[in-house]
């Protein structure tokens, strides 16, 4: 299926993106950066939007979807709250501006639980000029390969219980998202009951799309397609998991792809099953490390 491309980011674009935001979104906005007033809010945004899709493309600076804060519509945001009020950590994977962290702290989550990782340190440079917060959060802030883990990094994975992927996974195909998925897996803590929430661009026939701003394609779910890939890395890794999707259809989703929607979702850490496929494991096998490096020039691609 072909899909016209959009030149996404241009000033009458970003001001329909503008008023389609939410007006919860706009007060969120407004109370947290407090030094900028409320009437160059809009001016404000579109610049940080304009900035962050001069480093890399992505659509969600052209629609502005950057400051939709998807984690707090998820039906685990006040469990995830209570968990990292309980000490906790989060890990917000591919964290880029750092949006769901501020609206958890504003929401009374303890900055300090929390970890932002980005390999782009740009995208968190961006984060502290768009809310203005250099100063006063306490969240850390690790700018890392989420492959090829620093000491620092690997020295949380015992901690974390909950991962935000945020829209991360779906920036692969299916053999990618099932690599990223292990690779996940293997940092968490592996109590029951840990956590890995996420967002994705989903759509009705589940399948391959070429992304219109970047030279690669991804795989779509529907949420039948979803629990499938996530059946098979509990096969894989000798875990079990709780899987909930749902596909939620307002926003813009459907002007990126045919019959396209917001596919919202988490899993559930649940136990061990029997034991993983014989040479399999949390790091993934021969293939996944081959994807892994796939996935690793994908990155470099993204930097350049």
């Amino acid at each position: 299926m072909s899909h016209q491309v959009t030149e996404f980011l241009n000033w009458d674009l970003l001001r329909l993106a503008w008023e389609d935001l939410p007006r919860e979104t706009k007060a969120f906005l407004c109370s947290y950066i407090r030094d900028v007033k409320s009437d160059d809010l809009e001016s404000h945004v579109k610049h940080i939007a304009n900035a962050g899709w001069d480093r890399v493309p992505y659509p969600c600076f052209g629609m502005l979807s950057f400051v939709d804060f998807d984690l707090s519509k998820s039906p685990v945001y006040d469990e995830i709250i209570s968990n990292l009020t309980a000490s906790s950590v989060m890990l917000d994977l591919g964290c880029g501006l750092g949006q769901e962290i501020r609206r958890l702290v504003y929401d009374g989550a303890p900055a300090e639980n929390i970890v932002g990782l980005d390999k782009d340190e740009r995208f968190i440079e961006l984060g502290f000029d768009l809310f203005r917060d250099m100063a006063t959060l306490d969240s850390t802030f690790l700018v890392d390969d989420f492959f090829k883990p620093s000491p620092k990094l690997a020295q949380l994975a015992s901690q974390i219980r909950v991962i935000n992927s945020g829209y991360f996974l779906h920036l692969w195909d299916w053999g990618g998202q099932v690599s990223v998925a292990k690779c996940m897996i293997g940092y968490l803590s592996l109590q029951e009951g840990d956590l890995i929430t996420g967002v994705q661009f989903g759509r009705e026939d589940a399948g391959l799309w070429k992304v219109p701003t970047l030279d690669y394609a991804i795989f779509l779910h529907n949420p039948a397609s979803f629990a499938s890939m996530w059946h098979q890395i509990g096969e894989e890794t000798g875990t079990r998991w709780l899987v909930w999707s749902r596909s939620d259809r307002e926003g813009t989703h459907e002007k990126l792809a045919a019959k396209g929607f917001r596919l919202r979702w988490y899993v559930r850490y649940e136990g061990r099953q029997s034991q993983p496929v014989p040479g399999e494991n949390f790091s993934g096998n021969q293939a996944d490390q081959e994807r892994c490096k796939s996935i690793q020039l994908r990155e470099n691609f993204r930097n350049e």
